[in-house]
């Protein structure tokens, strides 16, 4: 069965939960299953929503749906909350996104109460279509620092294979967790990156910085395409058993860089990045400047660099931009067939 939509905020009820009711503790909408029951959003109208959660909603359950998109301006969601009202635990399993959207789901509030756009997850979700922004974004008002209380995020087992764009971009809160799935960048002439974590806002919060991916098949079809774009100058950042190797037989995947952090960003530091056990494509690049790093580092843990024959350099699997290197090491590690020899910077 199929329903089309065209007025904004018709999914839900655009009430503002503060002086109106307050909040509505649970709500569940459920379909028959992705592909069964369909709502096609179809405004006439350009930049609008298909529902707005403004510090409204809490502990909402939406299962067995496609959503499709004819309007590429607009969007699926806009979660607005304050420390009283929140728009707390929203869970998805069984639904897909499909069409042309210009964010997928948008997190925002006052900054002086920003709090409880939190414990949201996704569970055997299928994320489709494009995105000239994103389909997640965290932290839609990067200067409200009261926005680091955005936290607590879960894909679980999902098939994110849309044509272009961001698939979760992060300017404030954060600790993301990815386990399993399938993401694949189908539109090989566009650009397209899954995880952006900006620089946007020049103080974080220390325990949301953080983005954790597990057993993940990556697949980029095109140059354009990266697995990650960080600008994050602290946190944590782990890739644990994942892959994007798929398409490194093409000749042009030796030019591909599909993983690039820049340590330059906010004073000569960066995250706490780990590899473990992954096979990887390409190059891996690090922008640097002409200080010795801080804070943060790269290690590279029994992973497979598919196209490179050595670990670092010019023309190695780990490069950076600056004339000084960042703070590196990579042990038991494989240059395509051939083990590599342990190699740290500091030494």
């Amino acid at each position: 069965m199929s329903y089309l939509l065209t007025q904004p905020d018709s999914l839900l009820p655009n009430v503002d939960g503060e002086g109106n009711g307050g909040i509505v503790d649970g709500v569940s909408i459920t379909g028959y299953g992705k592909r069964l029951s369909r709502i096609v959003y179809a405004p006439a109208a350009d930049d609008t929503t298909l529902w707005t959660n403004y510090q409204r909603y809490k502990n909402i359950r939406i299962s067995g749906l496609t959503f499709t998109s004819t309007n590429a301006t607009s969007s699926f969601n806009y979660a607005y909350s304050s420390a009283d009202y929140g728009a707390q635990d929203t869970w998805y399993t069984d639904v897909e996104w499909r069409g042309s959207w210009k964010r997928g789901i948008g997190l925002d509030g006052p900054a002086t109460t920003s709090n409880l756009n939190s414990e949201m997850g996704w569970d055997h979700c299928q994320v489709g279509g494009s995105y000239s922004d994103a389909f997640l974004v965290m932290g839609m008002t990067p200067a409200a620092t009261q926005q680091d209380q955005f936290l607590n995020y879960w894909f679980r087992d999902c098939k994110v294979e849309y044509q272009s764009g961001v698939f979760v971009k992060n300017h404030r809160g954060g600790s993301m967790n990815f386990v399993g799935g399938s993401y694949i960048l189908t539109d090989a002439a566009s650009n397209g990156t899954f995880f952006q974590l900006t620089a946007d806002a020049t103080t974080r919060a220390n325990s949301v910085t953080r983005l954790y991916a597990q057993g993940i098949r990556f697949e980029l079809r095109g140059l354009g395409h990266k697995v990650i774009d960080s600008r994050w100058y602290k946190g944590n950042i782990t890739f644990e058993s994942c892959d994007d190797t798929a398409l490194s037989f093409k000749s042009w995947a030796p030019d591909a860089v599909t993983h690039v952090y820049d340590f330059d960003a906010n004073g000569a530091r960066g995250p706490m990045v780990r590899y473990v056990d992954c096979g990887l494509m390409g190059s891996h690049q690090v922008t640097t400047g002409s200080t010795a790093t801080t804070a943060g580092k790269l290690l590279y843990d029994g992973c497979r660099f598919i196209d490179m024959p050595t670990a670092t350099g010019a023309t190695g699997f780990l490069r950076w931009t600056g004339a000084v290197a960042p703070r590196y090491e990579v042990r038991d590690c494989l240059g395509g067939a051939t083990y590599l020899a342990n190699v740290k910077n500091p030494a």
